[in-house]
């Protein structure tokens, strides 16, 4: 892996939260936050091992962890943190969970790292360097059917949003059988990426949700807007992630 001391630093931290994460598995102790969502103490741990990471050797860059909030150091660059995405998998024991961490530049995020502790996969990519998977480069599917095509998506607690979503969802699902919806966002969005799945939509996302894999995304020859179709930046509310091939026939289907 040749990179910059950024991606070396950030995929030397999503292991080793990925390690704690393996450790606690199948025995967390779990609490809800204000908005319903669940918390555990592993997302506690596993935040504080990447912020000890990433502030020693970044003392400079702004942070923004799901857990602990922003830290806003006035830089240009600021690290974006979900340390344990796919909460609700894995205090049931459903495998599919990660760690995400990106780099964003102003309002670009340019580095991600997801991390998948239960099959050591580790996917990462900057801009301008294409995307990988295990040191191996990877690249979206070539699939142009889109009722041949494997869709994800993801949505907030709120009832506005569940019924947005709902709306969307019949929509997409009177054309194609394989709407899934999975639980862990930036992992579902490396899945694009190396062309398990053809696309990923969500409805009212934070950054730290979707930064990674959009980067990642973007950098395996995939596509990345938000629902009026403008390319993806932190400041956008919902987003399509897509091998390109199927985005627009989406798109009309998100906002018909």
């Amino acid at each position: 892996m040749k990179g910059s001391k950024e991606l070396e630093m950030a995929i030397r931290a999503a292991r080793e939260a990925g390690d704690l994460l393996m450790k606690y598995y199948g025995r967390v102790t779990v609490g809800y936050k204000k908005d319903g969502s669940i918390v555990t103490d592993a997302d506690i741990k596993s935040e504080k091992v990447i912020k000890s990471i990433l502030n020693r050797e970044f003392p400079d860059y702004s942070f923004l962890g799901e857990e602990s909030g922003m830290e806003d150091r006035s830089s240009e660059y600021t690290w974006l943190i979900d340390p344990l995405d796919g909460t609700t998998n894995y205090c049931i024991k459903n495998p599919f969970f990660n760690v995400s961490i990106a780099l964003a530049y102003k309002e670009e995020p340019i580095l991600g790292v997801v991390y998948y502790p239960f099959q050591d996969e580790l996917f990462y990519a900057e801009k301008g360097r294409g995307a990988h998977l295990n040191d191996e480069k990877i690249e979206v599917s070539k699939q142009e059917n889109m009722e041949d095509s494997v869709i994800c998506f993801c949505h907030a607690l709120d009832k506005e949003t569940v019924e947005t979503m709902s709306k969307i969802f019949r929509r997409i699902k009177l054309v194609n059988n394989t709407l899934r919806q999975i639980g862990a966002a930036a992992l579902e969005l490396s899945y694009v990426a190396c062309g398990r799945v053809e696309a990923f939509l969500m409805i009212k996302l934070n950054p730290w949700d979707v930064a990674a894999g959009a980067v990642i995304v973007r950098e395996a020859r995939g596509k990345v807007t938000d629902f009026d179709g403008n390319s993806f930046n932190l400041k956008a509310r919902d987003m399509l992630a897509s091998n390109g091939r199927i985005h627009e026939d989406l798109l009309r289907l998100i906002k018909p």
